[in-house]
C-alpha cells in the first residue's frame, strides 16, 4: 500500500503522492501540555520539549524524536532526507497530516514510546491500528511486532486483513475457517469484501455441503 499523507506544500515530492506543508513556528517550552498553542491542542502525553519533528493531527500536537521515524520507517527516512536538516535539528515548521485518525497515530506511538517495556497490553483496534500505519509508511519492525500480535476476534477479520495487508499466509487457513463455520456471510461482512471474494467463499461453501 502506498503512503498517503497530506504534508508541507514547502517540500513537494509528487513521488510520494503528498507533500509536506509549510507550518506555523513552533513553541516550545513552558510546562502545560495541554495548553494551546494558537487553535492547536499539545498533546499530554505525547509533546516532549525535547522532540525534533511536531506532527498536526485533527487540531492536536505531538512532538516527538526524528530518530526513531528515520530509523524505522522507509517513508520518512526519505522524506527527512529531503529537508536537509540535521539529524539532531529540530524542524521549523510543522508537519500536518490531514487523513490519519489521532488513535491510530497514538496506537503507533505507544509502541515507540511503551508504558510498559515488559508487555504491550493493547486492544484489537489498537494493533489492527500500528499494522495500517506501519504497513502504510513502511515501519517494517512494527508491522512484523503487528503481525505477531494482533488476534483478530473472527474469520473473516483474519480474511480482510489478509488482504488488505498483503499477509499471503493467512489467506488460505481464514479462508478455510471462513467456509467451514455455520453462518454464512452476513451483507456487513460481505461489504468489507472484494466481489471476487464473496463470490470464491459462496463457491467454496456450497462445494462443502
Amino acid at each position: 500500500m502506498s503512503p498517503v499523507a497530506s504534508e508541507a506544500r514547502a517540500f513537494p515530492s509528487a513521488e510520494f503522492g503528498a507533500e509536506f506543508s509549510e507550518g506555523r513556528k513552533i513553541l516550545r517550552g513552558g510546562g502545560g501540555h495541554a495548553t494551546r498553542d494558537d487553535s492547536f491542542i499539545r498533546h499530554d502525553a505525547y509533546f516532549f520539549n525535547d522532540g525534533n519533528v511536531t506532527f498536526l493531527i485533527d487540531g492536536t500536537l505531538y512532538c516527538v524524536h526524528r530518530f526513531f521515524f528515520s530509523r524505522d520507517s522507509v517513508y520518512f527516512s526519505t522524506r527527512f532526507a529531503r529537508l536537509g536538516v540535521c539529524d539532531h535539528e529540530a524542524l521549523p515548521t510543522i508537519i500536518s497530516i490531514r487523513d490519519v485518525e489521532r488513535n491510530d497515530f497514538e496506537a503507533l506511538l505507544s509502541i515507540l514510546y511503551p508504558a510498559n517495556f515488559e508487555a504491550h497490553e493493547l486492544t484489537y483496534k489498537q494493533w489492527k491500528s500500528i499494522l495500517h500505519l506501519s504497513t502504510r509508511w513502511g515501519f517494517a519492525s512494527l508491522r512484523k511486532l503487528a503481525l505477531n500480535s494482533i488476534r483478530p476476534p473472527t474469520s473473516h477479520d483474519r480474511f480482510v486483513l489478509a488482504r488488505t495487508y498483503s499477509v499471503d499466509h493467512w489467506v488460505l487457513p481464514a479462508l478455510i475457517a471462513l467456509c467451514e463455520r455455520t453462518l454464512p456471510l452476513s451483507l456487513d461482512e460481505a461489504r468489507q469484501m472484494s466481489l471476487e471474494d464473496v463470490v470464491l467463499v459462496a463457491r467454496v461453501r456450497e462445494e462443502i455441503r
